[in-house]
């Protein structure tokens, strides 16, 4: 059902998957609508417990295409340096494949607490007083990862 990366030089190991994904700080998701278009945003994301999770407004484009077909993939890539002499560029990427699906209740709030620690550590007890004033003005979804490769040029 997965496809396997074709060049297989650039393959990193499965614990690589964890590493980038922990040391990302934003990553694309693609979704497809019911207009059967592809579509693609970046956005930041926290992994935790072994899942993904994001934040978003309470409507939108990604979580129209969401209800129509929770199938997902997320990008995220890390550790980019162009090297012109070369024609190419030294990075470690994932691509993830699963299953988004919406949170609530105490995953919801701990989902975002962890977006707090990973994203603005300095701010935690602002962070968490904005989650308890705040929490109804957002969404959170989990990606239930089901494949994960992991690619790179080290050198």
């Amino acid at each position: 059902m997965f496809r396997d990366i074709q060049n297989t030089k650039k393959i990193l190991s499965e614990g690589s998957v964890e590493d980038i994904l922990r040391a990302g700080e934003e990553g694309v998701l693609a979704t497809v609508g019911a207009d059967g278009y592809p579509y693609a945003v970046p956005l930041n994301y926290v992994f935790h417990d072994g899942a993904i999770y994001f934040h978003c407004a309470l409507t939108g484009h990604k979580l129209e295409n969401i209800a129509f077909n929770p199938k997902v993939s997320f990008c995220v890539y890390v550790d980019t340096e162009l090297l012109p002499s070369q024609f190419s560029i030294r990075f470690r990427s994932v691509v993830v494949f699963g299953q988004a699906e919406e949170v609530a209740g105490e995953e919801k709030r701990e989902s975002l607490l962890a977006l707090v620690h990973r994203l603005s550590p300095e701010h935690v007890p602002a962070g968490e007083k904005y989650i308890r004033n705040d929490i109804d003005k957002t969404r959170v979804f989990k990606i239930n990862i089901e494949h994960a490769t992991a690619k790179g040029r080290l050198k």
